[in-house]
């Protein structure tokens, strides 16, 4: 019994050992038909002959290690400065393993036996996207982008100069990735950050089309007038450049803003309801009435204007156009279908605006005032006891009252094909105020000689222009004397 067990086992342990035989035999030839990368191919410099896939594949990634770190230039002219270099793999880009194992001819042992060998093969590093760490490069593009600026349009020395928009800038962190590995996949070494500018209000080709003088305008003003010639600068320089759009509406108040010292305006002469004073932008009514003219004659459509509370000596009457901040303002709009600019300089005493855009050559426009008639102003006495009695000093000359039409004549090869009614300025009588010393004393007549007794009539206040008879408050400040004005007084910066 025990011999017939020792033969089971000894067959059994036969047939295993023919098992395990067989099937180490199994995986031996199955090693050997393998599919290997067949002789000539290479890559990054280094044979891949008769490696099977997971070989290429452990091989790629001891490339990857080192390539990961490669260093890219970021170059960007949106930005004052080019950002600093980033690694490959920090713009978001990774390898794409199967894309380069699909550049590999693969052949069997078998197969190499039977077929020809291919050609030589160089296989070429694919990359794909990633999430890049852009958190640095982000934060370098909002402290380095360009300053915003908009369109501008001078006219100096004869020549049309453009000053293009720069708009706000944006950072596209998701075209980051695709965009290094669009560069990774050409072997480039350098790329464009993904920094993109908003649409600008103003195109590039709309400031390019404006290249013609439509009209200009200058008025002269006393240069040695420091304070006033400062505000008049400061004024003109505010309004050069900008550009009009189709249907824009341009706001004087608005564009040059309020007048202040902390914006740059000094005190100089006004008009207040009629009355010389001094106010902080005086002067600055001669440069609105100067675009003022200068619109007219560029055929600009005049939203809002009004006259000064007396005619002003550098425009004809009828032609001026004042301004008070929050109350009374200039507004012109362009009414073409092509974008205008507004130009000005202030030089030698002058100052002059020019309308720029697209000039009609068979078009001239000119400017007609007509309707005039005037009234002349009351005399308005301030007694004074500070003066000699019977002497007088005029502290206001007065105004002669008047009223007129503007026209604006649009000229068609010389014939008028267009006539329109700007405006009719009125320009009140404003009385003219004189202080008088005390009435002198009644002489006494001498009875010897007979002579009658002379008297004196009192001197009664004339009635003021409202019919109130009210007389002005007056201040003595040395030899001056300051008039106090009513509440709802209006300041004109002539």
């Amino acid at each position: 019994m025990a011999k017939k067990v020792n033969r089971i086992r000894r067959a059994f342990s036969l047939v295993l050992f023919l098992l395990l035989v067989a099937t180490a035999g199994t995986m031996t030839v199955v090693s050997l038909l393998a599919p290997r990368a067949a002789p000539g191919t290479t890559f990054a410099g280094m044979s891949l002959d008769g490696m099977t896939r997971q070989e290429v594949l452990r091989a790629f990634e001891r490339w990857w290690e080192a390539d990961r770190q490669r260093i890219i230039t970021l170059e960007s002219h949106l930005l004052s400065k080019n950002p600093p270099p980033q690694a490959l793999e920090t713009l978001g880009v990774e390898p794409d393993f199967e894309a380069m194992l699909d550049q590999i001819p693969f052949v069997s042992a078998l197969g190499s036996w039977i077929a020809s060998h291919p050609s030589a093969t160089n296989v070429h590093p694919r990359y794909k996207p990633a999430e890049p760490k852009a958190e640095g490069l982000a934060q370098f593009v909002s402290e380095h982008a360009l300053p915003k600026q908009p369109a501008r349009v001078f006219y100096r020395d004869g020549r049309i100069v453009r000053q293009y928009e720069a708009t706000s800038f944006e950072f596209n962190v998701n075209l980051l990735a695709e965009r290094a590995v669009a560069m990774a996949n050409k072997g480039g070494e350098r790329m464009e950050l993904p920094v993109r500018a908003t649409d600008p209000r103003v195109p590039r080709e709309s400031v390019d089309s404006i290249a013609e003088v439509m009209a200009s305008f200058t008025t002269r003003f006393n240069a040695g007038q420091v304070s006033r010639s400062s505000n008049i600068r400061l004024a003109a320089d505010r309004l050069n450049g900008i550009v009009l759009m189709p249907g824009d509406v341009l706001s004087y108040n608005e564009t040059v803003g309020r007048r202040t010292t902390s914006r740059g305006f000094k005190p100089a002469g006004v008009y207040a309801n009629g009355r010389h004073g001094v106010d902080y932008g005086g002067g600055i009514c001669q440069v609105s009435t100067t675009l003022f003219n200068a619109a007219l004659l560029a055929n600009l459509k005049v939203v809002s204007r009004q006259n000064h509370s007396m005619p002003v000596p550098y425009v004809p009457v009828g032609r001026d156009a004042t301004v008070d901040y929050g109350s009374i303002d200039l507004k012109i709009q362009n009414p073409f279908d092509h974008p205008i600019a507004i130009c000005s300089e202030v030089k030698g005493g002058k100052v002059t605006f020019w309308v720029l855009g697209r000039k009609a050559p068979e078009l001239s426009v000119s400017l007609v005032v007509d309707g005039h008639s005037s009234w002349g102003p009351t005399v308005r006495y301030i007694d004074d006891p500070s003066l000699e009695p019977g002497t007088t000093v005029v502290v206001e000359p007065g105004s002669t009252g008047r009223r007129c039409v503007t026209w604006r004549l649009v000229m068609r090869h010389g014939k008028v094909v267009a006539r329109e009614k700007i405006a009719e300025s009125v320009y009140r009588a404003w009385p003219r105020i004189v202080r008088r010393g005390p009435r002198a004393p009644t002489p006494v007549a001498n009875p010897a000689d007979g002579a009658e007794h002379a008297t004196t009539p009192p001197l009664t206040p004339d009635p003021s222009p409202d019919g109130r008879g009210e007389q002005a408050h007056l201040t003595h400040l040395g030899n001056k004397v300051g008039v106090t004005l009513p509440h709802d007084a209006t300041l004109h910066l002539h």
